[in-house]
């Protein structure tokens, strides 16, 4: 957890500066947090500005406060919660996973979890309960097929990939990995189906 005071280029906040000192505001993005002081009084999307980088959130976050859906434009009190989700097309709160369940799904070790937590893993925090991830929307998270792959690489095979292959790794494996792992498997079974395509389609 990190604290920051207010920069002097930051313009002064509605309200008491003693006031807004004893109840700072905690800002969060998954599993990154701050904790400000002297900004009583700014909108959520001022915030944001400020903290994005450092809580590396991406863009289009939506803003929560105190677990309340809020516009952009709302203003924080003393010792409020400020809270940044990124939806990545949330289909509803059904298929819900605890920390455990992904972790198990993705053969993940605890480390590896909260490293891509501070990452931006796609996450839900509902007001009293802990974090939980919408199975969809990590299948979408990890579905990023690196510049340059092979046509025949999809989105899905990178995330499928990953899941496989990432409990038989100590390191977190990335998606360009995922890539390294696919081409090799494809240029070993080429070897062992020396007919054109035949390795491909071993590999799908």
């Amino acid at each position: 957890m990190v604290a920051v005071a207010n920069p002097s280029n930051r313009p002064k906040p509605i309200g008491s500066p003693g006031m807004a000192t004893a109840c700072p505001v905690t800002v969060i993005h998954g599993a990154n947090d701050l904790i400000l002081t002297n900004i009583v009084g700014c909108s959520v999307a001022t915030i944001f500005i400020w903290t994005r980088e450092a809580l590396n959130a991406p863009r289009w976050c939506v803003p929560f406060i105190n677990g309340e859906r809020v516009g952009r434009h709302h203003r924080v009190l003393p010792g409020d919660t400020v809270e940044f989700i990124y939806p990545w097309g949330f289909k509803g709160s059904g298929d819900l996973l605890s920390p455990a369940d992904l972790m198990d799904w993705r053969g993940l070790t605890a480390e590896q979890y909260e490293q891509l937590l501070r990452q931006g893993l796609p996450s839900v925090r509902e007001k009293g309960r802990e974090v939980r991830h919408q199975r969809e929307s990590v299948k979408e998270w990890f579905s990023v097929v690196p510049p340059g792959a092979p046509k025949w690489i999809t989105g899905n095979e990178i995330e499928d990939t990953l899941r496989v292959w990432q409990r038989y790794y100590r390191q977190l494996l990335t998606a360009d990995d995922a890539l390294e792992i696919l081409i090799n498997v494809h240029n070993l079974l080429d070897v062992m189906y020396p007919k054109v395509g035949e390795g491909k389609e071993a590999i799908q």
